[in-house]
């Protein structure tokens, strides 16, 4: 009988760490423009992994004095994260 090797594969469990990271990074950026006054509102259109940002990315807007919104179209389409100042 053969020996037969699994294959390896990324599993669809969800993004990697990398991923989050880098995500996250996007969103501080628009909360350190929004919080030193070089915008006023950041809109993160088409942002992939907003689902899976949001409650940390909220936490730091909270942090830096900022608003921070999860918007989600009515249709189907990619979401995107508003940041900007606090209502």
């Amino acid at each position: 009988m053969d020996h037969v090797e699994p294959i390896p594969f990324r599993c669809a469990s969800g993004p990697s760490d990398e991923e989050l990271e880098a995500a996250l990074a996007e969103v501080d950026a628009a909360i350190a423009l929004v919080s030193r006054g070089g915008a006023v509102r950041i809109r993160l259109i088409g942002f992939a992994l907003a689902d899976a940002v949001a409650g940390l990315a909220a936490a730091h807007a909270q942090l830096a004095g900022v608003g921070f919104q999860l918007d989600r179209p009515e249709v189907t389409g990619a979401l995107a994260i508003i940041v900007g100042p606090l209502v």
